[in-house]
């Protein structure tokens, strides 16, 4: 039975894949709460009467990912779109590799001495992606930061992340869908959809799901859902926002968008800045 907040993250992402697709489909019934059968987590219904059956699964990246991300919540992460380091009409992606905050450091140092570096150093960078190292007194960060061109208009946007600890391989998304498709396939709707949740900012859903390979049993029982998509809720407790995008039948960068859960603000990439 699902808890409290996995329905929430359900019910928020489909607010955003609404507003996407322009669509009105509204949670109708619960069925997994009922723990004797093996049901699907939510039936959604649209205006129209079509019906939506979604199963939620979250994928964990790595073995030790809350402690990394303590650390990295209180240091590059807290500088996320802080205003000096907004550049209209551009997105940067700045990246720290997972376990590079060492112990024996004073944490709350590091913010004010990478805001003063990346202040001068964002702005010289042109369209791509760059490595640098950022130095402090006791410590050392190397930092993967990408640049991506928006709208002209646009104030701009400063995200950060981690990289993964190694590639952790398939393994943990295809246990994922080999527990979680059989049922969502049984279920009786117009649309069945796998929606993976991600609540860390290190890995990708789309990276293991690339790499299951073709002729692996998995793929066959995809044949019995219609769609995967993957919710980003790494940012949703401290910034009320959850990111997606459709990872099955293809990844598609035209439908990565967001949602602020609680003003209602809607993000998606321009469709002339699509591929």
């Amino acid at each position: 039975m699902k808890n409290q907040k996995d329905k929430a993250v359900i019910e928020h992402w489909l607010r955003l894949y609404n507003r996407l697709i322009d669509a009105s489909f509204a949670v109708i019934d619960w069925p997994d709460s009922d723990s004797s059968k093996k049901n699907i987590d939510a039936m959604c219904r649209d205006r129209d009467g079509h019906t939506l059956a979604i199963e939620h699964t979250l994928i964990e990246p790595f073995e030790g990912e809350k402690a990394d991300a303590d650390r990295f919540l209180k240091t590059l992460a807290s500088l996320e779109n802080h205003p000096s380091l907004l550049q209209r009409g551009y997105m940067f992606l700045v990246s720290q590799p997972v376990g590079s905050i060492p112990n024996g450091i004073e944490w709350r140092d590091i913010p004010q001495e990478l805001l003063r570096h990346l202040r001068s150093i964002l702005p010289t960078l042109p369209e791509g992606v760059a490595d640098l190292v950022v130095r402090g007194e006791k410590w050392e960060l190397p930092l993967r930061i990408s640049k991506m061109r928006l709208l002209p208009q646009d104030p701009g946007k400063f995200l950060t992340g981690r990289g993964g600890p190694g590639d952790p391989g398939p393994g943990l998304i295809i246990r994922a869908l080999g527990k979680k498709i059989p049922k969502l396939s049984a279920a009786d709707a117009d649309k069945r959809v796998l929606l993976l949740e991600k609540d860390a900012v290190a890995g990708t859903i789309e990276n293991q799901f690339e790499q299951i390979p073709e002729d692996h049993e998995i793929r066959k029982l995809m044949a019995g859902i219609d769609e995967i998509w993957s919710a980003n809720t790494a940012g949703l407790e401290r910034e009320n926002v959850i990111f997606t995008n459709l990872v099955m039948p293809r990844f598609d960068r035209a439908t990565i968008c967001s949602l602020n859960v609680q003003t209602g603000e809607f993000w998606r990439v321009p469709t002339e800045l699509v591929g």
